[in-house]
This record gives structure tokens, sequence and C-alpha cells, in this order.
């Protein structure tokens, strides 16, 4: 059992499984929901990512696969309990932190967009 946060509130459902993503933990509900690990309370704060240099070339173009699958099968992207939703949030967030300016910090830009 795990209780994670869902747009109606606290829920408490089965666990299937735990996955590693490009960069996250991914947890996999018994009814085919993908919960991203910040939303599972309880969670270890900081969270834990994986460095970006410990993705392989093969772990990341698996991944563009799932994606190009799901999109050429009509999958709806914007069902954001489903691994299509999961999917592209990880691909997005690796893309990003693949490709950030060295010592470039997320809190940069709360920072710049406060003046």
């Amino acid at each position: 059992m795990i209780t994670f946060e869902s747009s109606t509130g606290p829920e408490t459902t089965v666990l299937k499984e735990v996955r590693w993503g490009l960069v996250w933990r991914d947890f996999i509900l018994e009814d085919g929901r993908v919960i991203p690990e910040h939303r599972i309370l309880g969670c270890p704060q900081p969270q834990v990512w994986r460095k970006i240099n410990e993705v392989t070339d093969s772990e990341r173009e698996e991944c563009e696969e799932r994606l190009l699958s799901m999109a050429r099968s009509g999958m709806d992207p914007h069902q954001r309990e489903q691994s299509f939703w999961a999917e592209l949030n990880q691909y997005l967030a690796y893309t990003y932190l693949r490709f950030k300016p060295a010592g470039y910090k997320v809190q940069d830009t709360v920072q710049d967009t406060e003046r």
C-alpha cells in the first residue's frame, strides 16, 4: 500500500512496482497509474535524482522509442497519471538537465523573475 497526493487529496492504493526513470523514481500502481516520487507522501527530502551522466544512451533511446510508440498509438499525453505523461516529464527533465548551462541552478531563475 502507498499513499500519494492526487488531484482530490491524499489517496491510498496498491503499489505494483517502483521504477527508475531517466531522472527520478516512478511508482507504478496496480491500476496502471504512474505517480512520480515527489507526490508520494513521506518521500525523502530533498529528493534523490539520478546524475545525468549515469543515464546511458541506450536508456535515453529506449525512452524515446516508448514516447514515439505511445504518440503513434494515439495515447493522450494530458492524462497526468498515465505512462505517457510520466515518460514525457522524465524526458523533458532529462533534456533540461543535460543541456542547462554549467553552474546554473534552478534557484537562479526564481531570483531573476523576482527582480
